[in-house]
């Protein structure tokens, strides 16, 4: 059955200077807002050339990439505490990077999955992504593993407390661990170790 759903990221990488959730690009990477954040910051952060698989698929030819994508992310963080990394599944074909604040608020977390996905080791580091392509040359994933471990109980990442339902976690989360308020503009801008002028890309699209 087709899914097409599953490539709408793509729009992004071929024409970023089109999209207003688009906070930075330049020629080898784009910075987009998630469209359903699962937090009060949501970033992907997509390779410009197209790279329809997961962290599975990743080699040691992708470090640099990687290594490039990690030093974006202080610039659109906010000073927030961020968690930056990969599903060990994911349900988008382009590869896609995760930064997201550690405050998990937000009306489009909605389900025990989603929580999972970013709170046990289906979420994988980037840190350690890079540590096991430097090693190994790839990152082994268990598909079915990983699905198991979005089935697993609810556990608030901050204190450990268990939870048998999600509206009761997050609840727990706005009145013991109240986070502060993030803002992200929504202005694309350089970020440190950006091209000091943009790329012809860029200035075609610009002046279309």
């Amino acid at each position: 059955m087709a899914q097409p759903w599953k490539d709408a990221l793509l729009v992004y990488v071929a024409a970023p200077a089109e999209h207003a959730d688009v906070v930075f690009y330049d020629e080898t990477v784009v910075v987009v807002k998630d469209k359903y954040p699962k937090a009060k910051l949501h970033l992907l952060v997509l390779p410009r050339q197209p790279m329809p698989f997961g962290v599975e698929g990743l080699t040691r030819a992708h470090i640099g990439l990687l290594q490039h994508m990690e030093g974006l992310v202080s610039s659109f963080s906010d000073g927030a505490d961020v968690r930056v990394g990969f599903h060990g599944v994911p349900s988008m074909r382009q590869l896609h990077l995760h930064v997201i604040s550690t405050d998990l608020i937000s009306p489009s977390l909605k389900k025990k999955e989603h929580w999972n996905s970013f709170t046990t080791s289906f979420f994988k580091p980037l840190a350690e992504v890079l540590v096991a392509l430097e090693a190994d040359g790839r990152v082994p994933i268990d598909v079915a593993t990983e699905h198991a471990k979005l089935k697993t109980p609810l556990l608030c990442h901050k204190c450990s407390g268990t939870f048998r339902q999600l509206p009761q976690l997050k609840k727990h989360l706005e009145t013991t661990h109240p986070s502060d308020s993030l803002a992200l503009s929504s202005t694309k801008r350089a970020a440190s170790g950006a091209p000091p002028s943009p790329p012809p890309k860029r200035a075609k699209d610009a002046t279309a």
